[in-house]
């Protein structure tokens, strides 16, 4: 067995450098569509036979198997078994190696804040911790466009028309301000609770004393994360007008739909729009290979690992990137600093949807990794932490060798930065002793590469097999019929976020940059 790592270990590093090199070879790849495919489905199989496949032996229910760990997804899966750590280091002492310097943090080179914006906006849609037990979640675990449309039938509807007039068959509700499309509000003037949203959730860790002024700005969503700050709140506001767009298409295509219909139609629709711009844009800019991987559904119809999808707890932990997050938030009316940009959409509705989105396209983020998280947000790195000591993880190590790579010795192996290996040493005993939360964020990023090298592999792992086997994909279902020949042109000639954003504004601005990328690709 440690023969056979060392040489899987060995061909990875092999494949890792040929994908990060000749990129001549790999314009071909992109673009000659018969090579591309076949490629694609190679590396995406790759990429997810890394490591051991679902259905995992273990959730976070018990240490031991059971008929409820297999079948039981209010709780998370783990990919590897609890492990009890006697002597860790203090949990806020530990959280201070994540402080970014008073001086200023570290920027990305690779991603504009448009990355980790989305991304927390996509991930609040399915890595939902129940705070009463961390051990569990609310999630369904599918790549459902929750935040927009709901979890459950009752939410879905609340948010609907649920009309057969004409011109309201198959929309969601919204609201036209200074000509724009938004949600309708979620509280009034005086800042209570509209009673048509009384079903709907409350926004998380809302102050119950929360300005009336500031809660009247807050949209009727599906998730109760959508209005953390105005960037979140743009990608459901987009996503709201690509939806009502298609169903007003589906409506005067086919007068004879009804309204369920044409609801149905659009949201199979979007959802898989959503699945597409996470591989071909969001999966794509994560990566530092030069081959641009396809949500080509085809290639996981035979996969041996196309499996239900179950969120593991390491996923949920791997997915706090608060380092990336600036200290203040350039917009386009003027710098906001970030503890006043949050639960307040007014400066969304003031810069309208084209603004907003290139504004975050613009800055760029910060560096993921230690020493560089946002003084406010210090405590989560904390309860991150407490949630994987809560939970038993095994150390990073460990994780290392279950996800193909070798295993480290010295505290110089995971990172080049002296002064943070001394800090890293003074806590932990050795480098077997270094907690998973932490290694994760350790690591030195490598080369045109949005996260480190252990975060990435885990992502794409995840991503990889639990977005492309969503149910819209499968062999059976995709297909014309289910999202009529409107939705069905619609996923084939989006290519990324620009394309959406451009359809879903009055006036699309010519040349306008909306990108994950700091530099054009």
């Amino acid at each position: 067995m440690i023969g056979r790592s060392r040489c899987d270990f060995t061909f990875a590093k092999l494949e890792s450098f040929l994908l990060t090199h000749g990129q001549a070879v790999w314009w071909l790849a992109n673009n000659w569509d018969w090579l591309g495919r076949k490629v694609n489905r190679l590396l995406i199989d790759r990429a997810v036979k890394k490591t051991r496949n679902r259905p995992h032996p273990l959730s976070t229910l018990a240490d031991y198997t059971s008929w409820e760990s297999l079948t039981d997804r209010s709780y998370f899966g783990r990919h590897l078994p609890p492990k009890d750590w006697p002597h860790l280091p203090d949990a806020q002492q530990v959280a201070e190696l994540f402080r970014r310097p008073a001086a200023g943090g570290k920027l990305s080179e690779k991603s504009t804040t448009l990355f980790p914006s989305f991304a927390q906006w996509f991930t609040d849609g399915f890595l939902i911790t129940d705070f009463k037990d961390r051990r569990r979640t609310q999630t369904n675990h599918e790549i459902d466009l929750c935040p927009l449309y709901g979890l459950k039938k009752p939410v879905t509807d609340c948010l609907r028309t649920m009309s057969d007039q004409p011109g309201e068959r198959g929309r969601l509700k919204s609201q036209i301000i200074d000509g724009e499309e938004f949600p309708p509000f979620l509280y009034d003037e005086t800042g209570t609770k509209k009673s048509e949203f009384a079903i709907l959730p409350e926004p998380m860790l809302m102050d119950p004393d929360w300005p009336a002024s500031k809660k009247a700005t807050l949209f009727a969503t599906g998730g109760d994360r959508v209005n953390t700050t105005p960037q979140t709140a743009m990608f459901n506001v987009l996503f709201l007008r690509e939806h009502n767009r298609l169903a007003a298409a589906l409506e005067k295509a086919h007068p004879n739909w009804d309204d369920e219909r044409i609801f149905q139609t659009a949201r199979n629709t979007v959802i898989v729009l959503l699945i597409k711009l996470v591989v071909e844009e969001y999966i794509n800019h994560i990566s530092p290979y030069h081959f641009r991987f396809r949500a080509d559904p085809s290639a996981v119809w035979k996969a041996t690992w196309n499996r239900t999808n179950w969120i593991t707890v390491e996923f949920n932990l791997l997915y706090r990137w608060h380092s990336l997050v600036p200290d203040a938030v350039d917009w386009a009316d003027g710098t906001v600093p970030m503890q006043h940009w949050l639960r307040d959409n007014s400066p969304l509705m003031r810069a309208g949807l084209e603004a907003a989105f290139a504004a975050t396209s613009r800055q760029p983020a910060g560096a993921i990794g230690l020493r560089n998280t946002p003084s406010f947000l210090v405590f989560t790195e904390a309860l991150s932490i407490q949630q994987g000591r809560q939970t038993r993880l095994a150390s990073y190590n460990d994780y290392r060798a279950a996800m193909n790579f070798p295993r480290v010795t010295r505290w110089d192996e995971i990172t080049g930065d002296a002064a943070l290996a001394t800090d890293l040493a003074r806590l932990y005993p050795s480098v077997d002793d270094l907690e998973f939360y932490v290694g994760l964020f350790a690591e030195d990023s490598r080369p045109n590469a949005a996260v480190p090298a252990l975060i990435g592999r885990m992502v794409a792992i995840d991503a990889f097999s639990q977005a492309l086997t969503n149910p819209l994909l499968s062999h059976h279902v995709f297909h014309r019929e289910t999202f009529d020949l409107i939705g069905w042109e619609a996923i084939h000639e989006t290519k990324n976020f620009a394309d959406v954003v451009r359809r879903n504004v009055p006036k699309p601005t010519a040349g306008i940059r909306i990108s994950m990328n700091r530099k054009s690709t």
